[in-house]
Formats: structure tokens, C-alpha cells, sequence
């Protein structure tokens, strides 16, 4: 055995976190060959340093990438499978097909309610008592408000520090059903990562904000999905509807949708411009009409794949509060942080003991449990 391969096989036994964490670094290897990306992969810096940074080099060529250029990613990702044990990578059955179909086809699927009426006022309570933070991901910003009521006009998001909505009843529950980790991996084409836990209210009366509120791509990986909740409801549509383009998410079904409008290549091509401003102004110029609208009762989810083009209203009258779970193929440290403060042991092993010890869900959520391995 050399030693390389003993420092591997004793960092590999230390815990499940240290097994998944390994798995992946094998994974991101296939992955780099595939793409013939010889610089993803520096061994020599420890395996959690090549961790680190072959997401970082991914998250850069992404940013290089056409948009026709993302599929090899995609298979890159796909093929990789067989670096995973049967047992982390072999889906629970449940029956997805339907939903599945839907998101292929159109970017998109309504998924019914995943809260009760019960659980909701749970989680009200939880977050009710908690102070927040003024942005609209807790990884963005330190600059915190008392309470929503006392968020400054200025603002158009507020959301909670992450071991404060990490620690509300009902939030991880909802994330380690099977059903929706067998939705992302038959949507990715590989065992799913979740890469960020989230959720956010949408501040009325503002003027939109890039971030979510004007038509965008999400760009983070080179295939996501994203499950959203409503964890306030949204009765009319001026009170915060989600907005997205059908077909979006796929060129070629972008192409054969806009062709069929009577587009140019021109017209087509600014939808897939990294100019914010142009792709605004061109999706809502081609589908301000059209684009599916999701809303609904506290509780409603849905699920889109954020490369389509989607945005949400500004909330007329009330705040709106949207919880999301976001999978992909990686964890793109570039776009996301799951980083804890180093304080609160306590609750982190709590946290931990409500993620199932089954080596799928360890590997799905290794990098949320890393989160709260170093907390």
C-alpha cells in the first residue's frame, strides 16, 4: 500500500462525513478526466484542499461555458455514477414518473402541498421568535434586523441565519423524503447534491431587485433543480406569483419555441446573454403573457430548473416567505456557503441526528453536514 493510499484509507475511516466527502473527491476525478480538466485534479494538497478545489475550477469553467457547452458537464456528471456505491447511488422507487416528465420537458412542475396546516403554524413559531438577516441568503450578509417588522424600507429581502431555519421543525424532514431526492437524481442524471437550504421573505412595495424579481438565469451548475415551498400564501397573484418560462431551460426547445413565434437567431440569443438587463427586457418582451404562473396556499411547492428563465413579483400588499431546496451536480462554493458559526455544537448535533444515517441521504446532504460537523 503506498502512502498515499494509507492516508487515504485512514482519513476515509474516520466518519460517514469523511467517507462521503472521499466518494465525492473520486467522483470530481472521473468527472475531470471527462472533461479533460487536468488541473481539477491536485492530489498532492490533501483530499479536502482537491475538494475544494476542483468545485472552484468547475464553478470556473461554467462561468467560461456557451450555453450548448453545459451538456458535456452534464454527461461528465452522469458518467461519473459508477464512482458511487450501489447503495449511495440506487434511487428509492417512489413514483416520480409524472412529475419527472413534466420538469423534462417543460423546466417545471407543480408539486402540491409537502406542509400541513399543523406544521406550518410550527414552523411560524420557530421563525417568528428569530432575528433576520437583510438579504435574501444568510451567506450574503452579517447586517441583521430585530425582528421583520423592524427590516429598514430600503430593503427588499429578509431571511434567517442558517442554524436558526436549520433548526425549525419540519424544514430538514421535508428535504430527506425520498420522493424528492428521487425527483432531483432522475432530473440530474446522477445522485443529487443539495447545495443550499434557504429561505427568504420578499419585502412589498419595493422596486424589483435583480436578484429574483426580474427574469434571470440561475447559472450555479450546469444542472439544477430547485424546490420551492410557499410558507405564506400568495391568493392573488400581485402578492408575490412565481413566474416561469416553459421550455427555457433547454436551447433547443428555447429555438424551436421562439422560432415557432417568428424569432431571429438574434432574438434568441439575447435570452442567453449574461446581460441581465437584455435578457429581461427580451423574456418579458416574448413571454411577459405566457410564462407559467405558480401560487397558491401556504404550502404549495413547485420545482423548475433554474437555467430557464423565471422571476418572481414584488409582493402589492404583504411579505412572502419562500423556502427552497436547491440539488445539482456540485457544490459551487463560487455561488453558495453553508458556513456556520463556530459556537453553537449543541445545535448542530441535534441537526445532525434528524439526517438519516443511510449512506444515500449522508451523501446527499455531506456538505450541510459538514456545515455542522465544524460548527
Amino acid at each position: 500500500m503506498t502512502a498515499m493510499t494509507a492516508a487515504f484509507q485512514s482519513w476515509l475511516g474516520k466518519s460517514h462525513l469523511s467517507e462521503s466527502l472521499a466518494l465525492d473527491v473520486m467522483r470530481l476525478r472521473s468527472v475531470a478526466r471527462a472533461l479533460g480538466e487536468i488541473r481539477l485534479v491536485v492530489p498532492f494538497l490533501g483530499l479536502r484542499q482537491e475538494l475544494r478545489g476542483a468545485n472552484k475550477r468547475l464553478s470556473r469553467r461554467l462561468l467560461d461555458s456557451e450555453p450548448r457547452g453545459r451538456s458535456a458537464m452534464v454527461d461528465a456528471f452522469r458518467a461519473a455514477e459508477r464512482e458511487l456505491p450501489v447503495e449511495v447511488r440506487t434511487p428509492q422507487g417512489t413514483t416520480v414518473a409524472p412529475l419527472l416528465d413534466q420538469v423534462r420537458q417543460n423546466g417545471c412542475a407543480d408539486l402540491g402541498p409537502i406542509f400541513t396546516d399543523d406544521q406550518l403554524a410550527d414552523i411560524h413559531a420557530h421563525l417568528g421568535t428569530m432575528p433576520v438577516l437583510l438579504a435574501h441568503d444568510a451567506h450574503i450578509t452579517t447586517e441583521a434586523a430585530p425582528s421583520l417588522d423592524q427590516v429598514p424600507a430600503g430593503h427588499n429581502y429578509a431571511c434567517y441565519k442558517y442554524l436558526d431555519l436549520w433548526s425549525c421543525p419540519h424544514i430538514l424532514e421535508a428535504a430527506i423524503r425520498d420522493e424528492i431526492i428521487d425527483l432531483a437524481q432522475g432530473y440530474l442524471g446522477c445522485t443529487p447534491t443539495l447545495y443550499s437550504v434557504n429561505a427568504f421573505w420578499s419585502l412589498p412595495n419595493r422596486t424589483p431587485h435583480k436578484a429574483t424579481q426580474l427574469f434571470h438565469r440561475d447559472l450555479e451548475d450546469a444542472r439544477s433543480i430547485v424546490v420551492f415551498t410557499l410558507l405564506t400564501p400568495v391568493a392573488e397573484p400581485h402578492e408575490g406569483a412565481h413566474y416561469y418560462v416553459e421550455r427555457s431551460h433547454d436551447l433547443n426547445s428555447l429555438e424551436q419555441l421562439m422560432r415557432a413565434k417568428g424569432a431571429g437567431r438574434d432574438d434568441i440569443e439575447s435570452l442567453f446573454t449574461r446581460d441581465g438587463t437584455i435578457v429581461e427586457s427580451n423574456a418579458r418582451r416574448w413571454f411577459d403573457g405566457t410564462a407559467r404562473r405558480f401560487d397558491g396556499p401556504a404550502g404549495h411547492s413547485f420545482c423548475i430548473d433554474g437555467y430557464g428563465l423565471h422571476r418572481a413579483l414584488v409582493p402589492l400588499s404583504r411579505p412572502r416567505l419562500l423556502l427552497w431546496f436547491r440539488f445539482g451536480n456540485f457544490f459551487n462554493e463560487d455561488a453558495y456557503k453553508m458556513r456556520l458559526p463556530p459556537t453553537h455544537r449543541d445545535s448542530a448535533e441535534r441537526l445532525m441526528s434528524r439526517i438519516p444515517s443511510t449512506p444515500r441521504h449522508r451523501y446527499v446532504f455531506r456538505y450541510l453536514e459538514e456545515a455542522l460537523a465544524t460548527a
